[in-house]
């Protein structure tokens, strides 16, 4: 088995492979850790990924490996050291993480975005344009390090070969920004390389963004800016529809051989990270804009030229920077290219599927196939592991088996219900396109509100995507390009967007998903059901995820987060899923509440000993109640009725009957009681 790994920085993620070439799992480590773009060891990653295979450790008998920052081989000698001092922790020693017994190789990190994409391209001959925060550095990407690590000092050049700048000065650090590779028949040649500055720590809290000079860099700057985290490009893609770039001065000067980056403009914005304070929203939303606008013309003239001066037809875009669905929809459209591709995992969780096929292809020799890249790459669910699952949450969930399952989601979503819909493998990549999604009827405005606010609990302002059936796509946006992993934003055609209104952005584009019966069959069946209700072919399709959490990845993980949000249906594979109500006053009252065993209960008290505040502890989970759900939460031990339980808190508090009952309900839906059999 052969095993690519993104490894030690953000976005950790495997990609293992057989020896005919076959990717047979793929997975980021932030779907088990359940928080977003995790980093770190691998150890917990591999173990989930070789016992959902069956495939032993002795097996993967060669690992092809990236860190963007720093060589893997040189770092992995001092961990003894680091887990000693508590600096790592002692999974980072685990075989799973260091493979002593496999052959094992490094890639530069523009190379390994290159090779993500090289053998599944649907063309033989092109440019791949890499595009991305940072790179590795000068010395790890351009100059010959060992027979074990590959990079692009090996690649020939192409005649009109261009670095910039063109001679770089040995005393400063420098880093990858962008790169042109050519290709034909599998094989790469280097045609541009920019390089830019390293002036901050990149272990610094801002990852090294404050002043480096990568288009990808400063846009993760200005993600800092505005939502206090350089990861929330998306959020600031987002937030660019609402603003007047005008407003603000242009910071990112082109052409991109030349780039200037106007930094006292940026130092100069007040008020970073208060999102939060409504009356700096204005600001917030036209330096978006500004960034956004920024943005599309400096890379768009760039593009544009690349095609004009190579004559090439096709173009593979990949990196951080081709997440920006705006911009890839605009190189679509007018960047003179006959065909793009953008693979469902242009980030660096996809840098694990280029070391995979650089092992496969040139490490091993395996002959590519061209073959599209499937999103779905997650581990197949036992049923066995779904049934557990329902058990476990059975207290608080009403199950059906249907015959009919899809007509009766369709019809869900038809009366406008918001449904979780969780088949087959999970996607690789940051986009749901259809196994790992949450879905609603596209065409009330209302919906766009409710679902950020009560269901997905995040920003008003966050557009939602459409799902549209391939060939009904023409009529609603105006595109003729395919979008199978909801990698373009395009506009919507004038008389569609009424009928789409929650699903399209407010200034009328939409970034699709163009769904063929080949890609993904239930879902297309669902599709086409719903459209034979509505005369739809669309649907809003968002990531099945609440809270700022990553996609939902096991079924224990939907059961969660369809009941802490308020979702109405959850398919769960062959089941239909809904919520239990609480049971009335007469029913509860002969019912024995049980806590959960595993709850820690924190009360803070004053000195005179009025409690201060009552916290829950669960499963990693912290809740706040007050001192009387507290009170509950200890009596609901299970051998006592729900009437006896009122009764005994009456006498010994005062509280009211419907005062217990609220917080019975409250911890109820909260999971933290449920329901046994009386002793």
């Amino acid at each position: 088995m052969i095993l690519g790994l993104n490894k030690y920085t953000h976005s950790t993620s495997a990609a293992l492979f057989d020896e005919q070439g076959a990717l047979r799992i793929a997975l980021q480590k932030e779907r088990l850790t359940r928080k977003k773009h995790a980093g770190g060891d691998v150890a917990d990653l591999m173990r989930h990924l070789l016992q959902s295979t069956g495939v032993p450790l002795a097996d993967v008998r060669l690992v092809v490996q990236n860190n963007h920052l720093f060589r893997i081989d040189a770092y992995e000698p001092g961990l003894p050291f680091q887990v000693a001092l508590h600096a790592a922790p002692p999974s980072s020693l685990d075989p799973h993480n260091l493979f002593p017994h496999a052959e094992r190789w490094e890639l530069s990190h523009h190379l390994a975005h290159a090779w993500s994409v090289l053998p599944c391209a649907p063309f033989d001959a092109g440019l791949i344009l890499v595009m991305d925060g940072m790179g590795s550095p000068r010395e790890l990407a351009m100059e010959p390090v060992d027979r074990r690590f590959a990079n692009d000092a090996a690649l020939e050049r192409e005649p009109s070969f261009v670095q910039v700048p063109e001679t770089l000065d040995p005393a400063q650090r420098w880093r990858e920004a962008e790169t042109v590779y050519s290709f034909r028949d599998g094989r790469l040649r280097l045609l541009f390389k920019r390089w830019t500055p390293v002036r901050s720590p990149e272990f610094l809290f801002n990852y090294g963004f404050d002043d480096m000079e990568s288009v990808g860099a400063v846009y993760s700057r200005v993600s800092s800016q505005l939502f206090g985290d350089w990861n929330q490009c998306g959020k600031v893609m987002g937030l660019a529809a609402y603003g007047d770039a005008s407003r603000c001065a242009p910071f990112l000067k082109g052409p991109l051989e030349r780039l200037r980056v106007d930094w006292n403009v940026l130092g100069a914005l007040p008020h970073p990270n208060e999102w939060a304070v409504a009356r700096r929203r204005k600001l917030y939303e036209s330096f978006a804009a500004r960034v956004q606008s920024d943005l599309e013309r400096v890379v768009l003239d760039f593009v544009r030229r690349l095609q004009r001066s190579t004559g090439a037809k096709n173009l593979c875009f990949t990196g951080g920077v081709a997440l920006n669905s705006l911009l890839n929809g605009r190189i679509v459209r007018e960047a003179g290219f006959e065909r793009v591709f953008i693979p469902p995992y242009p980030g660096d969780e996809g840098v694990a599927i280029g070391c995979g096929h650089f092992g496969v292809h040139e490490l091993r020799r395996v002959k590519a196939s061209r073959v599209a890249p499937s999103p779905y790459l997650g581990r197949e669910i036992p049923a066995e592991e779904l049934e557990e699952a329902l058990c476990d949450y059975a207290p608080w969930i009403e199950v059906e088996r249907p015959a009919d399952l899809v007509e009766r989601t369709a019809a869900a979503l038809a009366r406008h219900e918001f449904v979780a819909w969780f088949q087959g493998r999970s996607e690789f990549g940051p986009r749901a396109l259809g196994n790992r999604s949450i879905l609603a009827h596209p065409g009330r405005r209302s919906t766009w509100k409710h679902l950020n606010a009560r269901v997905k609990k995040r920003e008003a302002f966050r557009p939602f995507a459409p799902t549209v059936l391939a060939e009904r796509a023409a009529t609603y946006f105006a595109s003729d390009s395919a979008s199978p992993y909801m990698s373009l934003t395009v506009p919507t055609r004038a008389r569609a967007a009424e009928k789409l209104a929650a699903a399209v952005h407010i200034d009328g584009s939409a970034r699709i998903q163009t769904l063929t019966r080949e890609m993904n069959p239930l879902y297309y069946e669902l599709l086409s059901a719903f459209e034979r209700r509505t005369g739809l072919p669309v649907l809003l399709n968002t990531s099945f995820n609440i809270d700022s959490e990553p996609i939902v990845e096991s079924p224990e993980d939907a059961l969660r987060a369809f009941l802490d949000s308020e979702l109405d249906l959850l398919v769960l594979g062959p089941t239909l899923v809904r919520k239990a109500a609480f049971p009335s006053p007469r029913r509860l009252a002969k019912l024995v509440p049980l806590h959960a065993m595993d709850a820690v209960l924190e009360t803070q008290s004053a000195v005179s000993g009025e409690p201060l505040s009552v916290s829950i502890l669960l499963r990693g989970r912290t809740y706040e109640e007050d001192e009387l759900g507290g009170i509950v939460l200890e009596c609901a031990d299970g051998t006592a009725t729900v009437s006896e339980l009122i009764a005994r808190l009456r006498r010994e508090t005062g509280a009211s009957a419907l005062e217990i009952r609220a917080r019975l309900e409250r911890l109820w839906k909260r999971r933290l009681v449920r329901w046994v059999t009386a002793p």
